[in-house]
């Protein structure tokens, strides 16, 4: 069976050329130090709310409801 030469056979790998430089400016570009912050107040924030939210269904599991 014959292929094209396009097609990677068998146990072949492909070498994969990466520019660290160009990732290195690419993260400087793209994470700066307003995004960082951010970020870490949106997760911080949701982190938070998850746990208060948890609780409070516990504790709503946990409680007896008295009447007046």
């Amino acid at each position: 069976m014959r292929t094209d030469g396009q097609t990677i056979r068998g146990n072949e790998t492909v070498a994969l050329q990466l520019d660290l430089e160009a990732v290195r400016e690419w993260a400087k570009t793209t994470f700066t130090k307003e995004r960082i912050v951010g970020v870490v107040v949106s997760v911080s924030t949701v982190t938070v709310l998850g746990v208060v939210l948890f609780t409070l269904h516990r504790a709503m599991e946990n409680s007896t409801i008295v009447g007046f």
